[in-house]
């Protein structure tokens, strides 16, 4: 089981990293249709790849933390509540993290909140 999950981590890997090869691809491809005023702002494409690997990055955290609090939960003789506890918040972690981290990288969003 631990090489199947292995094996599809590393496949989600590498189309991450060939996704953010493809955006700085094309980021490339455009730059000499941006005019100098647009020079300092980081581009679409940049802010997808970021975004990309911030996820990927985000979720192998909350995989592995939550795969070496399982075998702790399990291997252990006691079972805590506190330990039980953060292991569910693990599991939920990423579903919970992950629209945070999209609305916080989407430039437009944070125009729309009162009192910015």
């Amino acid at each position: 089981m631990v090489l199947r999950d292995a094996g599809f981590q590393g496949v989600m890997g590498w189309a991450s990293g060939y996704m953010a090869f493809l955006l700085h691809k094309h980021h490339q491809h455009v730059l000499y249709l941006q005019t100098s005023k647009l020079l300092y702002r980081t581009p679409p494409e940049m802010k997808a790849a970021q975004s990309v690997l911030l996820l990927m990055l985000c979720f192998l955290l909350f995989y592995w933390t939550d795969c070496f609090m399982t075998l702790y939960v399990t291997f252990s003789l006691e079972k805590h509540f506190i330990e039980v506890s953060a292991l569910e918040f693990v599991d939920l972690g990423y579903a919970i993290l992950s629209p945070f981290v999209l609305i916080h990288r989407d430039g437009h969003l944070t125009k729309c909140w009162p009192g910015q």
